[in-house]
Protein backbone atom coordinates (compact mmCIF):
# COMPACT_ATOMS: atom_id res chain seq x y z
CA UNK A 1 0.00 0.00 0.00
CA UNK A 2 2.80 2.32 0.79
CA UNK A 3 4.58 1.67 -2.45
CA UNK A 4 0.98 2.75 -4.22
CA UNK A 5 0.66 5.49 -2.73
CA UNK A 6 4.33 6.85 -3.10
CA UNK A 7 4.07 5.76 -7.09
CA UNK A 8 0.49 8.07 -6.93
CA UNK A 9 2.47 11.09 -5.32
CA UNK A 10 5.19 10.40 -7.67
CA UNK A 11 2.77 10.90 -10.12
CA UNK A 12 1.29 13.82 -9.64
CA UNK A 13 4.26 15.87 -8.76
CA UNK A 14 5.49 14.40 -11.94
CA UNK A 15 2.12 15.84 -13.67
CA UNK A 16 2.81 19.57 -12.38
CA UNK A 17 6.52 19.66 -13.48
CA UNK A 18 5.35 18.40 -17.31
CA UNK A 19 2.31 21.02 -16.90
CA UNK A 20 5.10 24.06 -17.54
CA UNK A 21 5.26 25.73 -20.35
CA UNK A 22 8.87 25.89 -21.91
CA UNK A 23 11.29 28.00 -24.23
CA UNK A 24 9.11 27.60 -27.31
CA UNK A 25 5.72 28.61 -25.76
CA UNK A 26 7.29 31.51 -23.97
CA UNK A 27 8.99 32.54 -27.82
CA UNK A 28 5.35 32.31 -29.35
CA UNK A 29 3.91 34.25 -26.62
CA UNK A 30 6.24 36.94 -27.13
CA UNK A 31 6.00 36.74 -31.17
CA UNK A 32 2.06 36.63 -30.63
CA UNK A 33 2.22 40.13 -28.56
CA UNK A 34 4.51 41.63 -30.74
CA UNK A 35 6.64 42.70 -27.92
CA UNK A 36 9.73 44.26 -28.05
CA UNK A 37 12.91 42.97 -26.68
CA UNK A 38 14.06 40.11 -28.56
CA UNK A 39 10.85 39.71 -31.42
CA UNK A 40 13.39 39.33 -34.16
CA UNK A 41 15.90 36.63 -32.32
CA UNK A 42 12.16 34.66 -31.33
CA UNK A 43 10.89 35.00 -35.11
CA UNK A 44 14.26 33.72 -36.32
CA UNK A 45 13.93 30.59 -34.42
CA UNK A 46 10.71 30.08 -34.80
CA UNK A 47 11.31 29.93 -38.46
CA UNK A 48 13.88 27.11 -38.05
CA UNK A 49 11.30 25.22 -36.53
CA UNK A 50 12.80 25.03 -33.22
CA UNK A 51 10.13 25.70 -30.97
CA UNK A 52 8.58 22.72 -30.19
CA UNK A 53 11.84 21.23 -29.26
CA UNK A 54 12.63 24.07 -27.19
CA UNK A 55 8.82 23.21 -24.95
CA UNK A 56 10.70 19.78 -23.92
CA UNK A 57 11.18 20.49 -20.23
CA UNK A 58 13.04 16.87 -18.96
CA UNK A 59 13.66 13.28 -20.12
CA UNK A 60 10.64 12.10 -18.44
CA UNK A 61 11.76 8.36 -19.00
CA UNK A 62 14.53 9.08 -16.55
CA UNK A 63 11.87 11.08 -14.09
CA UNK A 64 10.21 7.79 -14.17
CA UNK A 65 12.97 5.81 -13.29
CA UNK A 66 13.94 7.54 -10.91
CA UNK A 67 10.50 7.83 -9.00
CA UNK A 68 10.22 4.17 -9.62
CA UNK A 69 13.54 3.36 -7.75
CA UNK A 70 15.15 2.24 -10.89
CA UNK A 71 17.43 4.69 -10.34
CA UNK A 72 19.59 4.57 -7.55
CA UNK A 73 22.27 6.58 -5.60
CA UNK A 74 25.52 5.00 -4.20
CA UNK A 75 25.78 3.32 -1.28
CA UNK A 76 28.81 4.13 0.76
CA UNK A 77 30.56 5.36 -2.10
CA UNK A 78 34.25 5.27 -0.45
CA UNK A 79 34.37 1.85 -0.87
CA UNK A 80 34.74 2.02 -4.55
CA UNK A 81 36.32 5.93 -4.63
CA UNK A 82 38.62 7.60 -2.42
CA UNK A 83 37.08 10.16 -0.12
CA UNK A 84 36.50 13.38 -1.59
CA UNK A 85 38.12 15.62 1.22
CA UNK A 86 36.23 18.10 1.70
CA UNK A 87 34.69 17.72 5.37
CA UNK A 88 31.69 16.34 3.65
CA UNK A 89 30.06 13.14 5.88
CA UNK A 90 27.31 11.53 3.66
CA UNK A 91 28.70 8.38 3.28
CA UNK A 92 26.50 8.19 -0.42
CA UNK A 93 27.33 9.65 -3.55
CA UNK A 94 23.90 10.50 -5.04
CA UNK A 95 22.18 9.92 -8.37
CA UNK A 96 21.07 13.20 -9.90
CA UNK A 97 16.98 13.82 -9.17
CA UNK A 98 16.54 14.57 -12.32
CA UNK A 99 17.56 14.97 -16.00
CA UNK A 100 16.03 18.31 -17.16
CA UNK A 101 16.89 20.33 -20.57
CA UNK A 102 18.10 23.58 -20.66
CA UNK A 103 18.85 26.13 -23.33
CA UNK A 104 20.76 29.42 -23.79
CA UNK A 105 20.84 31.79 -26.37
CA UNK A 106 22.58 34.94 -27.05
CA UNK A 107 20.09 37.35 -28.48
CA UNK A 108 20.50 40.84 -30.63
CA UNK A 109 18.21 43.45 -29.20
CA UNK A 110 15.66 44.37 -31.57
CA UNK A 111 17.03 48.12 -31.08
CA UNK A 112 20.19 46.55 -32.50
CA UNK A 113 17.86 45.23 -35.66
CA UNK A 114 16.06 48.34 -35.84
CA UNK A 115 19.42 50.45 -36.35
CA UNK A 116 21.09 47.82 -38.84
CA UNK A 117 17.54 47.40 -41.06
CA UNK A 118 16.41 50.91 -40.32
CA UNK A 119 12.82 49.62 -39.78
CA UNK A 120 10.70 48.91 -36.69
CA UNK A 121 11.49 46.17 -35.03
CA UNK A 122 7.89 44.96 -36.04
CA UNK A 123 7.90 45.38 -39.71
CA UNK A 124 11.31 43.04 -39.41
CA UNK A 125 10.75 39.90 -41.45
CA UNK A 126 12.77 36.98 -41.85
CA UNK A 127 14.00 37.53 -45.57
CA UNK A 128 15.30 40.91 -43.94
CA UNK A 129 17.59 38.93 -41.62
CA UNK A 130 18.60 36.70 -44.08
CA UNK A 131 19.62 39.12 -46.96
CA UNK A 132 21.84 41.07 -44.26
CA UNK A 133 23.31 37.64 -43.35
CA UNK A 134 23.89 36.49 -47.18
CA UNK A 135 25.58 40.43 -47.77
CA UNK A 136 27.73 40.28 -44.98
CA UNK A 137 29.33 36.94 -46.64
CA UNK A 138 29.08 35.77 -42.81
CA UNK A 139 28.31 31.87 -43.70
CA UNK A 140 29.38 31.87 -47.67
CA UNK A 141 29.10 28.11 -48.26
CA UNK A 142 25.58 27.86 -46.89
CA UNK A 143 22.74 27.16 -48.77
CA UNK A 144 20.20 30.06 -49.26
CA UNK A 145 17.07 28.85 -49.91
CA UNK A 146 14.07 28.73 -47.24
CA UNK A 147 14.47 25.56 -46.13
CA UNK A 148 15.13 26.92 -42.90
CA UNK A 149 15.06 24.12 -40.81
CA UNK A 150 18.26 22.51 -42.67
CA UNK A 151 21.29 22.96 -40.38
CA UNK A 152 23.38 24.16 -43.54
CA UNK A 153 20.54 26.50 -44.56
CA UNK A 154 22.15 30.31 -43.86
CA UNK A 155 19.20 31.18 -41.24
CA UNK A 156 19.94 28.25 -39.37
CA UNK A 157 23.71 28.77 -39.50
CA UNK A 158 23.10 31.73 -37.87
CA UNK A 159 20.34 31.73 -35.15
CA UNK A 160 21.39 28.35 -33.46
CA UNK A 161 25.12 29.78 -33.74
CA UNK A 162 23.24 31.60 -31.04
CA UNK A 163 22.51 28.90 -29.02
CA UNK A 164 23.48 26.34 -26.33
CA UNK A 165 21.74 23.24 -25.65
CA UNK A 166 22.52 23.89 -21.65
CA UNK A 167 21.02 26.74 -19.35
CA UNK A 168 24.15 28.64 -18.31
CA UNK A 169 23.28 30.83 -15.08
CA UNK A 170 24.88 33.99 -15.36
CA UNK A 171 27.54 32.83 -12.27
CA UNK A 172 28.43 29.94 -14.45
CA UNK A 173 29.25 31.48 -18.13
CA UNK A 174 33.07 31.05 -17.08
CA UNK A 175 33.88 29.77 -13.54
CA UNK A 176 36.49 31.40 -11.28
CA UNK A 177 37.71 28.99 -9.01
CA UNK A 178 41.20 28.10 -8.32
CA UNK A 179 42.81 29.90 -11.11
CA UNK A 180 46.71 31.19 -9.69
CA UNK A 181 46.11 34.05 -7.25
CA UNK A 182 42.35 33.69 -7.15
CA UNK A 183 41.01 33.98 -3.80
CA UNK A 184 37.59 32.78 -3.80
CA UNK A 185 37.04 35.34 -0.27
CA UNK A 186 37.62 38.00 -2.70
CA UNK A 187 34.98 36.39 -5.56
CA UNK A 188 35.23 39.79 -7.68
CA UNK A 189 38.99 40.24 -7.12
CA UNK A 190 39.90 38.74 -10.71
CA UNK A 191 43.55 37.43 -11.40
CA UNK A 192 44.10 35.13 -14.39
CA UNK A 193 41.85 35.02 -17.84
CA UNK A 194 39.12 32.35 -17.46
CA UNK A 195 37.20 30.92 -20.70
CA UNK A 196 34.94 28.25 -21.12
CA UNK A 197 34.19 26.77 -24.82
CA UNK A 198 30.72 25.33 -25.39
CA UNK A 199 29.06 23.51 -28.55
CA UNK A 200 26.37 25.04 -30.26
CA UNK A 201 22.84 24.10 -31.35
CA UNK A 202 22.23 23.21 -35.08
CA UNK A 203 25.70 22.15 -37.20
CA UNK A 204 28.05 22.13 -34.12
CA UNK A 205 30.67 24.73 -33.38
CA UNK A 206 32.68 26.16 -30.82
CA UNK A 207 31.27 29.57 -29.11
CA UNK A 208 33.95 30.85 -26.12
CA UNK A 209 32.72 32.84 -23.21
CA UNK A 210 35.90 34.70 -21.74
CA UNK A 211 36.63 37.61 -18.46
CA UNK A 212 39.66 38.50 -17.28
CA UNK A 213 40.55 41.37 -14.79
CA UNK A 214 41.42 43.18 -17.73
CA UNK A 215 38.10 42.64 -20.26
CA UNK A 216 35.84 44.73 -17.74
CA UNK A 217 33.21 42.04 -18.42
CA UNK A 218 32.05 38.63 -19.69
CA UNK A 219 32.47 38.54 -23.97
CA UNK A 220 31.89 36.22 -26.40
CA UNK A 221 34.82 34.92 -28.44
CA UNK A 222 37.42 37.83 -27.45
CA UNK A 223 40.90 36.44 -28.31
CA UNK A 224 43.51 38.82 -26.69
CA UNK A 225 47.10 38.97 -26.27
CA UNK A 226 49.02 37.81 -22.74
CA UNK A 227 51.62 38.22 -21.28
CA UNK A 228 52.15 34.48 -20.74
CA UNK A 229 55.71 33.79 -21.45
CA UNK A 230 57.90 30.94 -18.86
CA UNK A 231 58.19 33.58 -16.31
CA UNK A 232 55.18 36.11 -17.43
CA UNK A 233 51.96 37.23 -15.27
CA UNK A 234 49.58 35.21 -17.51
CA UNK A 235 47.30 38.35 -17.96
CA UNK A 236 45.86 40.08 -20.42
CA UNK A 237 48.35 43.01 -21.80
CA UNK A 238 45.91 43.96 -25.39
CA UNK A 239 43.46 43.27 -27.52
CA UNK A 240 43.33 44.01 -31.33
CA UNK A 241 39.56 45.80 -31.62
CA UNK A 242 38.45 43.17 -34.37
CA UNK A 243 39.09 40.24 -31.76
CA UNK A 244 37.48 41.86 -28.61
CA UNK A 245 34.40 40.03 -28.84
CA UNK A 246 31.43 40.83 -27.92
CA UNK A 247 29.77 42.24 -24.57
CA UNK A 248 27.21 39.77 -22.22
CA UNK A 249 25.09 42.29 -20.80
CA UNK A 250 24.62 39.69 -17.58
CA UNK A 251 22.78 42.82 -16.11
CA UNK A 252 19.84 42.65 -18.70
CA UNK A 253 19.33 38.73 -18.70
CA UNK A 254 16.03 37.17 -19.14
CA UNK A 255 16.21 34.20 -16.39
CA UNK A 256 14.77 31.61 -15.25
CA UNK A 257 11.53 32.18 -14.21
CA UNK A 258 7.55 30.46 -14.40
CA UNK A 259 7.33 31.78 -18.06
CA UNK A 260 10.83 29.80 -19.16
CA UNK A 261 11.79 27.33 -17.02
CA UNK A 262 14.27 25.63 -18.89
CA UNK A 263 16.29 28.60 -20.55
CA UNK A 264 17.98 32.07 -20.30
CA UNK A 265 18.43 34.64 -22.43
CA UNK A 266 21.43 36.92 -22.97
CA UNK A 267 20.37 40.52 -24.89
CA UNK A 268 24.04 41.37 -26.69
CA UNK A 269 24.10 44.32 -29.36
CA UNK A 270 26.41 43.42 -31.63
CA UNK A 271 25.99 40.79 -34.54
CA UNK A 272 26.86 37.15 -33.47
CA UNK A 273 28.45 34.41 -36.53
CA UNK A 274 30.85 32.01 -36.98
CA UNK A 275 32.95 33.63 -39.56
CA UNK A 276 35.71 32.51 -41.23
CA UNK A 277 37.63 35.39 -38.90
CA UNK A 278 36.23 33.25 -36.15
CA UNK A 279 37.07 30.33 -37.03
CA UNK A 280 40.87 31.70 -37.55
CA UNK A 281 41.41 32.48 -34.22
CA UNK A 282 39.97 29.45 -32.58
CA UNK A 283 42.33 27.87 -35.15
CA UNK A 284 45.64 29.91 -33.28
CA UNK A 285 44.72 29.04 -29.60
CA UNK A 286 45.17 25.96 -27.80
CA UNK A 287 42.08 24.94 -26.71
CA UNK A 288 41.55 23.64 -22.87
CA UNK A 289 37.97 21.85 -21.91
CA UNK A 290 37.01 20.42 -18.37
CA UNK A 291 35.48 17.16 -18.94
CA UNK A 292 32.50 17.74 -16.47
CA UNK A 293 31.99 21.38 -19.15
CA UNK A 294 31.19 18.74 -21.84
CA UNK A 295 27.85 17.52 -20.40
CA UNK A 296 25.41 20.21 -20.94
CA UNK A 297 23.32 17.67 -18.44
CA UNK A 298 25.75 18.78 -15.76
CA UNK A 299 25.07 22.74 -16.38
CA UNK A 300 21.69 22.74 -16.67
CA UNK A 301 20.88 20.80 -14.15
CA UNK A 302 23.18 22.34 -11.08
CA UNK A 303 25.62 19.99 -11.10
CA UNK A 304 28.77 21.19 -12.14
CA UNK A 305 30.34 23.62 -9.87
CA UNK A 306 27.31 23.44 -7.46
CA UNK A 307 27.57 26.09 -4.82
CA UNK A 308 27.40 23.89 -1.93
CA UNK A 309 28.91 21.45 0.25
CA UNK A 310 25.76 18.94 0.25
CA UNK A 311 26.46 15.63 -0.19
CA UNK A 312 24.17 15.58 -2.87
CA UNK A 313 26.47 18.50 -4.60
CA UNK A 314 29.82 17.18 -3.64
CA UNK A 315 29.68 13.84 -4.64
CA UNK A 316 27.40 12.86 -7.53
CA UNK A 317 26.75 9.44 -8.98
CA UNK A 318 25.72 8.75 -12.60
CA UNK A 319 24.32 5.81 -12.95
CA UNK A 320 25.53 3.21 -15.41
CA UNK A 321 22.27 1.84 -16.72
CA UNK A 322 20.92 4.67 -18.06
CA UNK A 323 22.70 7.33 -20.60
CA UNK A 324 22.10 10.82 -18.84
CA UNK A 325 25.18 12.48 -20.78
CA UNK A 326 24.61 12.67 -24.57
CA UNK A 327 28.23 13.13 -25.15
CA UNK A 328 28.96 9.95 -23.18
CA UNK A 329 28.23 6.19 -22.98
CA UNK A 330 29.81 3.70 -20.47
CA UNK A 331 29.68 -0.06 -20.16
CA UNK A 332 27.77 -1.47 -17.20
CA UNK A 333 30.91 -2.27 -15.04
CA UNK A 334 31.55 1.26 -14.73
CA UNK A 335 31.10 3.02 -11.77
CA UNK A 336 31.44 6.95 -12.58
CA UNK A 337 31.52 10.12 -9.77
CA UNK A 338 31.44 13.27 -9.80
CA UNK A 339 33.54 15.55 -7.39
CA UNK A 340 32.51 19.12 -7.18
CA UNK A 341 35.50 20.39 -5.27
CA UNK A 342 33.53 22.77 -3.74
CA UNK A 343 35.35 24.91 -0.90
CA UNK A 344 38.18 22.03 -1.72
CA UNK A 345 41.81 22.20 -2.39
CA UNK A 346 42.45 21.09 -5.07
CA UNK A 347 44.72 21.83 -8.56
CA UNK A 348 42.54 20.53 -10.77
CA UNK A 349 41.21 22.62 -13.51
CA UNK A 350 37.85 24.24 -12.27
CA UNK A 351 38.46 22.67 -9.10
CA UNK A 352 36.40 19.90 -9.91
CA UNK A 353 37.35 16.39 -11.46
CA UNK A 354 35.32 13.20 -12.38
CA UNK A 355 36.97 9.26 -11.57
CA UNK A 356 35.43 5.82 -12.89
CA UNK A 357 36.18 2.33 -11.33
CA UNK A 358 35.62 -1.18 -11.52
CA UNK A 359 36.46 -2.64 -15.56
CA UNK A 360 35.99 0.92 -16.94
CA UNK A 361 34.76 1.89 -20.63
CA UNK A 362 34.40 5.29 -20.85
CA UNK A 363 33.65 6.77 -24.62
CA UNK A 364 33.47 10.69 -24.63
CA UNK A 365 32.25 12.71 -27.84
CA UNK A 366 34.58 15.61 -28.46
CA UNK A 367 34.28 18.84 -29.42
CA UNK A 368 34.70 20.03 -32.77
CA UNK A 369 38.03 21.53 -34.26
CA UNK A 370 37.66 25.15 -36.11
CA UNK A 371 39.23 24.27 -38.96
CA UNK A 372 40.55 21.06 -40.60
CA UNK A 373 44.79 21.17 -39.69
CA UNK A 374 46.63 18.92 -37.68
CA UNK A 375 46.12 18.55 -33.70
CA UNK A 376 46.84 17.40 -30.74
CA UNK A 377 44.87 15.49 -27.97
CA UNK A 378 46.09 15.63 -25.06
CA UNK A 379 45.09 14.57 -21.63
CA UNK A 380 45.88 15.74 -17.80
CA UNK A 381 46.63 13.03 -15.31
CA UNK A 382 47.13 13.59 -11.82
CA UNK A 383 49.03 10.34 -11.16
CA UNK A 384 48.36 8.27 -8.07
CA UNK A 385 49.10 4.75 -6.40
CA UNK A 386 45.44 4.18 -7.03
CA UNK A 387 44.70 5.02 -10.92
CA UNK A 388 44.82 1.90 -13.35
CA UNK A 389 46.09 1.00 -16.90
CA UNK A 390 44.09 2.44 -19.84
CA UNK A 391 44.15 1.36 -23.47
CA UNK A 392 43.03 4.86 -25.21
CA UNK A 393 40.97 4.82 -28.74
CA UNK A 394 40.11 6.95 -30.96
CA UNK A 395 38.35 7.86 -34.02
CA UNK A 396 34.82 8.95 -35.66
CA UNK A 397 33.60 6.43 -36.06
CA UNK A 398 32.17 5.63 -32.64
CA UNK A 399 31.67 2.07 -32.30
CA UNK A 400 35.03 0.80 -34.25
CA UNK A 401 37.51 3.11 -32.60
CA UNK A 402 41.28 2.41 -33.44
CA UNK A 403 43.76 2.21 -30.58
CA UNK A 404 45.87 5.47 -30.22
CA UNK A 405 49.37 4.04 -28.99
CA UNK A 406 49.57 1.47 -26.17
CA UNK A 407 47.86 1.35 -22.95
CA UNK A 408 48.98 3.77 -20.25
CA UNK A 409 50.13 3.52 -16.50
CA UNK A 410 48.01 6.32 -14.90
CA UNK A 411 50.31 5.86 -12.03
CA UNK A 412 52.99 7.29 -13.94
CA UNK A 413 54.63 10.69 -13.13
CA UNK A 414 56.14 13.24 -15.40
CA UNK A 415 59.89 11.89 -14.09
CA UNK A 416 59.25 8.29 -14.95
CA UNK A 417 58.89 9.23 -18.78
CA UNK A 418 61.96 10.12 -18.80
CA UNK A 419 64.13 7.38 -17.10
CA UNK A 420 63.97 5.26 -14.22
CA UNK A 421 64.67 7.14 -10.76
CA UNK A 422 65.00 10.37 -12.33
CA UNK A 423 64.84 13.31 -9.81
CA UNK A 424 62.00 15.88 -10.23
CA UNK A 425 64.65 18.72 -9.56
CA UNK A 426 65.66 17.77 -13.19
CA UNK A 427 62.26 18.64 -14.64
CA UNK A 428 60.73 21.13 -12.61
CA UNK A 429 60.86 24.93 -12.67
CA UNK A 430 63.47 25.82 -10.22
CA UNK A 431 66.44 27.28 -10.48
CA UNK A 432 66.23 27.26 -14.00
CA UNK A 433 66.22 30.09 -17.10
CA UNK A 434 64.11 30.42 -20.06
CA UNK A 435 66.78 28.16 -22.08
CA UNK A 436 67.11 25.26 -19.70
CA UNK A 437 62.82 25.26 -19.59
CA UNK A 438 62.64 24.74 -22.99
CA UNK A 439 65.28 21.95 -23.06
CA UNK A 440 63.63 20.15 -20.58
CA UNK A 441 59.87 20.56 -22.02
CA UNK A 442 61.28 19.42 -25.28
CA UNK A 443 62.83 16.49 -24.06
CA UNK A 444 59.37 15.44 -22.30
CA UNK A 445 57.45 16.07 -25.52
CA UNK A 446 59.51 13.46 -27.26
CA UNK A 447 58.11 10.64 -25.17
CA UNK A 448 54.30 12.90 -25.85
CA UNK A 449 54.24 13.94 -22.19
CA UNK A 450 53.61 17.55 -21.02
CA UNK A 451 54.16 18.93 -18.00
CA UNK A 452 50.63 20.31 -16.14
CA UNK A 453 50.12 23.98 -16.59
CA UNK A 454 50.45 27.00 -14.89
CA UNK A 455 47.08 28.07 -14.87
CA UNK A 456 45.15 25.70 -11.91
CA UNK A 457 47.06 26.10 -8.46
CA UNK A 458 46.06 24.59 -4.89
CA UNK A 459 45.53 27.70 -2.41
CA UNK A 460 48.15 29.74 -4.44
CA UNK A 461 50.82 27.88 -2.73
CA UNK A 462 51.59 25.72 -5.85
CA UNK A 463 50.56 25.09 -9.48
CA UNK A 464 49.67 21.72 -11.15
CA UNK A 465 53.15 22.59 -13.24
CA UNK A 466 55.27 22.50 -9.72
CA UNK A 467 54.25 18.72 -9.12
CA UNK A 468 55.45 15.67 -11.04
CA UNK A 469 52.66 13.42 -10.27
CA UNK A 470 50.58 16.25 -12.39
CA UNK A 471 51.28 16.27 -16.12
CA UNK A 472 49.63 16.15 -19.92
CA UNK A 473 49.90 13.25 -21.72
CA UNK A 474 49.68 13.60 -25.64
CA UNK A 475 47.55 11.11 -26.93
CA UNK A 476 46.69 11.61 -30.49
CA UNK A 477 48.66 13.64 -32.84
CA UNK A 478 46.89 13.70 -36.60
CA UNK A 479 45.16 15.64 -39.24
CA UNK A 480 41.53 16.73 -37.99
CA UNK A 481 38.48 17.67 -40.03
CA UNK A 482 36.11 20.11 -38.75
CA UNK A 483 32.89 18.99 -40.38
CA UNK A 484 34.36 15.77 -38.87
CA UNK A 485 32.59 14.29 -35.09
CA UNK A 486 35.40 12.84 -33.30
CA UNK A 487 35.49 10.21 -30.37
CA UNK A 488 37.53 9.17 -27.44
CA UNK A 489 37.22 5.99 -25.55
CA UNK A 490 39.07 4.94 -22.40
CA UNK A 491 39.15 0.99 -21.39
CA UNK A 492 40.59 -0.21 -18.60
CA UNK A 493 42.71 -3.61 -19.56
CA UNK A 494 43.31 -4.81 -15.94
CA UNK A 495 41.24 -7.79 -14.33
CA UNK A 496 40.05 -5.23 -11.85
CA UNK A 497 37.14 -3.31 -9.98
CA UNK A 498 39.21 -1.65 -7.84
CA UNK A 499 41.26 1.01 -9.98
CA UNK A 500 40.69 4.46 -11.16
CA UNK A 501 40.30 6.29 -14.01
CA UNK A 502 40.90 9.93 -13.40
CA UNK A 503 39.21 12.71 -15.66
CA UNK A 504 40.27 16.44 -15.59
CA UNK A 505 40.65 18.10 -18.37
CA UNK A 506 41.69 17.65 -22.51
CA UNK A 507 43.36 20.26 -24.80
CA UNK A 508 42.89 20.22 -28.78
CA UNK A 509 45.94 22.05 -29.78
CA UNK A 510 46.34 23.07 -33.58
CA UNK A 511 49.96 22.57 -35.47
CA UNK A 512 50.33 26.57 -35.01
CA UNK A 513 50.50 26.68 -31.32
CA UNK A 514 52.97 23.21 -30.49
CA UNK A 515 55.34 23.61 -33.33
CA UNK A 516 55.41 27.11 -33.94
CA UNK A 517 58.83 27.83 -34.36
CA UNK A 518 59.11 31.43 -33.63
CA UNK A 519 56.80 31.02 -30.36
CA UNK A 520 56.94 28.45 -28.20
CA UNK A 521 53.63 27.58 -26.46
CA UNK A 522 52.67 28.64 -23.66
CA UNK A 523 53.07 27.61 -20.15
CA UNK A 524 49.77 28.61 -19.00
Amino acid sequence: MKKIYILIMCSILSSALYAQDGFGTYLRDVIQKQEKGILVTAKLIEACGLCDSLDVLMDYEYERLYQTGQIQDLQNYQVYFGGDMTANNDPDAHAPEHRKYGYTVFAETDDFWEQQLGKNYKDITITDVKNLVVSKGLYPNASNDDQFDDENNVLNLFITYHMLPRRVPTNKLVIHSNELGYDPILPYKFTLPVYEHYVTMGKRRLLRTYESPESNGIYINRFPRFDNGIYGTGHEISCDPDKAGILIDISKAIPYANEIPNAIIYPIEQLLAYTEDVRNNFANVRSRYDIAGLFHEFTTNGIRRADSNEGKFQHVYIPNNYQYMDDMTMSQDTKFMYFNGYKAAWAEYCQDEIEAVGHFDITLRLPPVPKSGEYELRYKVLATAARGIVQVYFGTNKDALQPAGLPINLTKTCSDYLRDNLSWSYISDTGKDEYELQVVDNELREHNVMKASRFESELNSFTARDKSNYCRLILVRQMMDSDQTYYIRFKSVLDSDKTELYLDYIELCPKEVYDNPEKPEDIW
